[in-house]
């Protein structure tokens, strides 16, 4: 889904008379939740799970141990329960691993960790129904969604909201950098409300409000949020923080080259799911690379800013069968790091440089992407992957002048 455009965008973009139009419409308003975007599906082979980019592999639950907690709470839960969920139904919730996941602080946890936020059909219609929602929150034993307002806008939010709008965006910042934009906006729609969904009153800042319009019949669907602009000025300078640090490019480009002179012909695959195949090559490469190159890192300390430090974000390795590789990763943060660099340089390579990460360096990792991608899909245990190097041309060639001289 594409970046929802602020309400005051739409505005100043389409006009008053869409925003109009948008205003006549039938209305979902609910809070954003500054939390980890979790689903999970019935389908006829069992419960699969989702992030928000797409499945959880076992390589997203190696490289970190976030979803294992909502993964296992929704395993837990009573067969009898789960068979009541009709199949092919997506779930989307929100995962909590403390009160304070991002750039929000939040004063208490939701029950068992997570929020309903939203239901898709197989065929990829939102349910927005309230009652249907609450209904599966109830069967989740999980939080309901944070819905703020649920209907058609009256007269006089009507008029609120587009005085907000009109209102210069600087007179904004210096209004709200000494009251409550959430209690503001909240009070327009709805001002039975005194508590966010997570916050003990309405004065305490939240991520977005989230505006979701829907013509009569629902196939015309119009999102946009309105958001604080003091913590649109938070997110900004952490999203800056953020920027990529120089050891993450030193490292990846080490292991580029260490891999365009070994290659991947001498890396034997057991395994036979795609996969488990991906996680047992990488422990090789990982095991080989640290033995020959694990000199270097020796007393270097890991920014914390380039690497998560919380603990749910911690690598589990579980799924990582060879017990060597587990002690090498035990051993020290920086063996840590270079094995979950290996692991998500080559499954999702990354399309833009920055920093240290340089263009020529992202075609040389997507390059070495594409043939451990061929060698892991082939299941042919014992069959080399083509990937021609230095090394292979040496060896073959000390063997070759052996062999003319006897």
């Amino acid at each position: 889904m594409a970046e929802i455009q602020t309400l005051r965008q739409v505005f100043l973009k389409d006009g008053m008379k869409f925003v109009n139009k948008l205003f006549e419409q039938f209305v979902v308003v609910s809070e954003k939740l500054n939390a980890t975007r979790f689903c999970f599906e019935r389908t006829e082979n069992g419960l699969v799970f989702y992030k928000k980019d797409g499945k959880i592999t076992s390589i997203d639950r190696t490289m970190s141990s976030l979803y294992e907690s909502p993964i296992r709470y929704i395993e837990s839960l009573p067969k009898e329960d789960l068979e009541k969920l009709p199949i092919g139904f997506r779930y989307g919730l929100r995962f909590f691993h403390d009160t304070k996941p991002a750039n929000i602080v939040y004063d208490k946890l939701p029950l068992n960790g997570l929020v309903l936020t939203d239901i898709k059909s197989p065929k990829g219609k939102i349910i927005d129904d309230v009652s249907i929602l609450n209904g599966i929150s109830d069967l989740l034993r999980v939080e309901k969604p944070p819905i703020i307002w649920y209907g058609k806008l009256d007269q006089a939010q009507k008029t609120r909201l587009l005085e907000y709008l009109r209102t210069p965006e600087e007179e904004l910042k210096k209004r709200f950098n000494t009251n409550s934009f959430t209690k503001y906006i909240i009070s327009i729609l709805n001002p039975e409300i005194k508590a966010t969904a997570l916050k003990d009153d309405i004065e305490k800042p939240v991520d977005s409000i989230i505006f979701k319009f829907m013509d009569e019949d629902g196939s015309e669907v119009t999102h946009a949020k309105v958001i604080d602009p003091v913590i649109t000025q938070i997110n900004r300078s952490n999203d800056e923080e953020r920027e990529p640090q120089d050891l993450y490019g030193i490292i990846l480009s080490d292991i580029v080259e260490y891999l365009k002179v070994t290659g991947l012909q001498k890396y034997g695959l057991k395994k036979t799911d795609e996969e488990d195949r991906y996680i047992e090559l990488i422990s090789q490469i990982f095991q080989q690379y640290i033995k020959k190159n694990g000199y270097k890192y020796e007393g270097i300390e890991v920014d914390p800013l380039s690497f998560a430090t919380v603990p749910a974000f911690d690598m589990n390795t579980g799924l990582i069968d060879d017990k060597n590789v587990r002690e090498l990763i035990k051993a020290s943060t920086v063996n840590k790091h270079i094995f979950k660099i290996l692991m998500s340089s080559f499954s999702k390579p990354k399309k833009k440089p920055s920093g240290t990460v340089t263009q020529m360096l992202i075609d040389d990792v997507q390059d070495i992407a594409s043939k451990i991608k061929e060698k892991v899909g082939n299941v042919k245990v014992g069959e080399s992957s083509s990937f021609p190097t230095f090394e292979d041309y040496y060896t073959k060639k000390i063997q070759e002048e052996r062999k003319i001289k006897l």
